[in-house]
């Protein structure tokens, strides 16, 4: 059975098992995006591999930002799929490590430079991945929920079936979605901001009952 995934230093459990697939959600402004970074980084920093579907930032943005997710990059064991520099109308071309699909909505595209970075790792026999989706709601924006859905329920089929840990943003606010998307995930971490205006989060579904709010 795979060992499971540290997740210590980020979130108030110790860990989750290899094969999971996490919804970060919340209201605007409560860093989910940064939260599901920071639990993709972690494992880059225990020379786990890594993959980052970025549907808001570019992928030279995303790597000056990210110190352990640009050395894993640079080590041939993590790769970004950029889904934003070709929807701008850049001209760029396919490394390794670094695709890029031609829109946050085009879920066929992703799906296959998704699956070609898998296969790479597959190749560099990189078995324990971190996977990150950067956003559900960016995705929404450009495609049918039932598009979207279908994309998502291979994606973290791919997850669970090779032993990696999922990570998926989306808003808690659209109801509809929420309830339509939450089924294909094992559990949540919730954000929120506090009456101080501080960031908290508590992770629900990982263990028999929620956990506490804990500021991060």
């Amino acid at each position: 059975m795979a060992e499971p995934y540290d997740v210590g230093d980020v979130l108030p459990v110790d860990s989750v098992p290899a094969g999971t697939n996490l919804m970060v959600g919340g209201p605007p402004l409560t860093g989910k995006v940064d939260l599901a970074l920071s639990l993709v980084e972690d494992g880059c920093l225990c020379d786990e591999g890594a993959l980052v579907v970025s549907t808001r930032d570019s992928a030279d943005r995303l790597l000056s930002r990210s110190t352990p997710l640009n050395a894993a990059v640079s080590e041939g064991r993590a790769g970004v799929v950029d889904c934003v520099t070709r929807e701008r109308g850049e001209d760029v071309r396919d490394s390794q490590w670094v695709r890029y699909a031609s829109s946050p909505g085009d879920v066929t595209d992703i799906g296959i430079r998704t699956a070609g970075v898998f296969s790479a790792l597959a190749e560099r026999d990189v078995e324990r991945v971190r996977s990150g989706l950067v956003s559900i709601p960016t995705m929404l924006m450009y495609a049918e929920p039932r598009r979207v859905f279908r994309f998502l329920h291979v994606y973290t089929g791919r997850i669970q079936s090779g032993g990696m840990f999922g990570v998926a943003v989306t808003e808690l606010g659209d109801k509809e979605a929420f309830k339509k998307f939450a089924p294909l995930f094992d559990g949540m971490v919730q954000t929120r901001t506090n009456e101080a205006d501080e960031r908290e989060l508590r992770v629900v579904g990982v263990e028999s009952s929620p956990t506490e709010w804990v500021s991060y």
